[in-house]
């Protein structure tokens, strides 16, 4: 059963937001952009909002990024706190993953793959890939694959 892509109707959302807020307009951070930020955890419901947590470089201004999950499918902004900066991920292409390495039965796992197009985050840069394999589960939850962690 497919419920990622309904559940990504996001990435990157992130990743995220909703219709509101998933113009892509922006601009990038200046050239003090932290490259090779990756994030641990990403929580979340496919039919609400994702949260995307535990993120590397350590930073107290983005501790987080979140959006709706709806906007993973289609490209959208994820916002960071506690700084309320934004990445804009462009549509990513989804791709099924087999096996399936998910811990709960009857779950999905498809990887996500988008360009940063912008956003008001240092944090993140345009022109970088986001990338995270994702599970989501029967009952609509969404996180990491195991030993995988999203990157930007």
């Amino acid at each position: 059963m497919r419920r990622f892509p309904v559940a990504i109707a996001l990435v990157a959302a992130l990743a995220v937001p909703s219709a509101a807020v998933v113009g892509l307009s922006g601009t990038a951070g200046a050239g003090n952009a932290v490259l090779g930020t990756s994030c641990a955890k990403l929580t979340g419901n496919a039919s609400t909002t994702v949260t995307i947590s535990v993120c590397s470089p350590k930073l107290a201004t983005y501790a987080s990024a979140k959006g709706t999950s709806s906007a993973l499918l289609n490209g959208g902004t994820l916002t960071w706190s506690t700084s309320k900066k934004t990445t804009i991920i462009a549509k990513p292409t989804l791709t099924s993953v087999s096996p399936v390495t998910c811990t709960v039965a009857g779950s999905a796992e498809e990887k996500a793959v988008g360009k940063i197009t912008g956003g008001t985050a240092t944090y993140t840069k345009a022109g970088e890939t986001f990338r995270a394999t994702v599970c989501v589960s029967p009952a609509g939850a969404l996180s990491l694959a195991p030993g995988t962690k999203a990157t930007f």
